[in-house]
């Protein structure tokens, strides 16, 4: 693409954050972005991407608000659940809105949120046929308030409804797969079950394994962002209510206890643990595995309307990847 934009991004040194800035970098290059990074040992790394970088950390309010205002477009991989960093990036794109009230386009803010906000009980149980379709404005309006990333997410369709910037959320499912960023690459859902069963020598499992989720490849979920901007950065974006920019990044389904019994025989397979059978055990035992304990479905309509289509690998196919990858991360820290 060649759109003249500048960006500031937040997250770069992350999973999801790395590879959407790779992929935004590859896709728009001549675009102007500069990303944020607390940690100065990350520095060359992210510089090596192509981008500016900027020291600081997300609690440093004064220059995350400075920069908001002073670039076209933010994108916050960084965190999901911040609400003062999210005020203070809104704060910067309203300011540069009312600095330039004769600018072309508003400010635009794509914001990462994540299919948590569906989660429901969490005892490894199916418990509804309730898919959420991100086309349909009375399911995204109707998450329940008290859901996970809700009060963020609430805080920016507010800012939505002043007409003053354009703010777009991106809420993705497990995402899974290597990651191209400059950092970390690799994900928590899956990779955190095999981190915890290497800890055990053994695999568990949150109560019967019936729950279900959605899951989206990293380069799948990166291309969203990317198909997302471009859209943003149009102009062709009319819509009316702030709702109607509210994205899931949701693909396949798959049933949690098909994943753990795939994990178990894997990793038994390789010496990784100690028996194939599974561990039965409750959320409290093991808070790190939330996200596999709850049911959390969704479908992303509205990416699919911009062209979004899978690619990558589906989630099962690429488990014994995910063992090697997570069994090799486990020696290099050890």
């Amino acid at each position: 693409m060649s759109h003249q934009f500048s960006l500031f991004f937040l997250g770069v040194t992350g999973y999801i954050g790395g590879s959407v800035l790779v992929e935004l970098r590859n896709r728009y290059p001549n675009a102007q972005i500069t990303a944020l990074v607390r940690n100065p040992k990350d520095i060359a790394a992210v510089q090596a991407i192509g981008v500016q970088v900027v020291q600081g950390s997300h609690s440093d309010f004064d220059l995350i608000r400075k920069l908001a205002s002073e670039h076209d477009v933010v994108i916050n991989c960084g965190d999901s659940d911040d609400l003062p960093l999210t005020k203070v990036i809104l704060a910067g794109l309203e300011s540069r809105a009312q600095a330039k009230p004769d600018a072309q386009r508003k400010p635009i803010l794509i914001h990462t949120s994540g299919t948590g906000l569906l989660q429901n009980e969490r005892d490894g149980a199916f418990h509804s046929d309730k898919i959420y379709d991100d086309n349909n404005l009375d399911d995204i309006k109707g998450i329940r308030v008290d859901a996970q990333h809700r009060d963020v997410d609430l805080e920016i369709f507010s800012a939505g409804k002043t007409g003053l910037i354009d703010p777009y959320i991106i809420a993705p499912s497990t995402v899974y797969g290597k990651g191209r960023g400059p950092v970390r690459n690799l994900s928590i859902q899956v990779n955190n079950m095999i981190r915890v069963a290497l800890r055990r020598k053994e695999l568990v499992q949150v109560g019967p394994g019936t729950n279900v989720w959605n899951s989206v490849h990293i380069d799948d979920l990166a291309n969203l962002y990317g198909l997302l901007l471009d859209h943003a950065l149009s102009g062709r974006d009319k819509s009316a209510d702030p709702f109607e920019r509210f994205y899931w990044g949701s693909s396949d389904e798959y049933v949690w206890g098909d994943i753990t019994k795939e994990l178990a025989r894997l990793l038994y397979a390789r010496g990784a643990i100690q028996t194939e059978t599974l561990k039965i055990i409750k959320i409290e035992e093991e808070p790190i595995l939330n996200p596999t304990a709850s049911n959390s479905r969704s479908v992303s309509n509205r990416g699919i309307a911009l062209g979004w289509t899978r690619s990558g690998t589906p989630l099962f196919e690429t488990l014994p990847h995910e063992v090697e990858w997570t069994l090799a991360e486990a020696e290099a820290n050890a």
